[in-house]
């Protein structure tokens, strides 16, 4: 057992490290003795987890939808109507982006490998989120009625996956914190009657982020 468990820390390592260099370089770019540099690991200990670059990053990929569920899932747990729940989700994706490696190259890697290729698994499972978030709200009362849920979590996503690239075009992500707080707040008078907003004060701003449990 003792085995086994070192041998998940050290692929826990492993997809750490490279996390760090494929966010920093881009996939291209990362070259596997720059990761061994990173990881303070042998190449041979590498190799024993991942036989090439493609699965080192697949890896990074798979770890970073393992994540964003977990963020679903902590939002979720607070039990808040679900229109609060769309912002807090875009603040918490937005924080993760900037405070988590993994998850930061976990996107920059899904858009440079999966160009043209659809589905992508981890934008699937947010906009499958998204659309159950939307359909509660309508239920609520929160939600405009007549909003379509999937094709209003479609939209959310590529907002969410645009302000993302825009940040990082123009600031390399300095700006992104405010860039989802913008986004959010747009969110939230879009998708809810204005009346809906008046009747949640505690929905907009970036209070919202700090609700969601660490």
């Amino acid at each position: 057992m003792a085995q086994q468990a070192r041998a998940v820390q050290t692929r826990r390592q492993i997809v750490d490290g490279a996390a760090e260099l494929f966010g920093r370089a881009g996939f291209e770019r990362a070259r596997l003795n720059d990761i061994v540099g990173e990881t303070g690991l042998t190449r041979g200990a590498i190799y024993f987890h991942f036989e090439s670059k493609e699965e080192l990053a697949a890896a990074v990929v798979d770890e970073f939808g393992v994540r964003s569920a977990a963020a679903v899932a902590a939002v979720t747990a607070t039990g808040d109507y679900a229109v609060r729940q769309i912002a807090m989700l875009c603040r918490e994706m937005g924080r993760l982006l900037t405070d988590d490696p993994v998850v930061g190259a976990g996107i920059r890697l899904v858009i440079e490998l999966n160009s043209g290729q659809v589905p992508i698994p981890v934008y699937s499972a947010w906009i499958e989120a998204l659309k159950h978030l939307v359909s509660v709200g309508l239920a609520e009362g929160d939600v405009r009625p007549g909003t379509d849920p999937a094709e209003a979590a479609t939209f959310i996503t590529e907002a969410f996956v645009g302000a993302h690239v825009l940040s990082y075009a123009v600031s390399g992500h300095d700006d992104l914190s405010a860039r989802i707080d913008h986004l959010a707040d747009t969110l939230m008078w879009t998708l809810m009657p204005a009346e809906r907003v008046a009747a949640h004060p505690d929905l907009l701003g970036a209070q919202l982020a700090e609700s969601v449990p660490a």
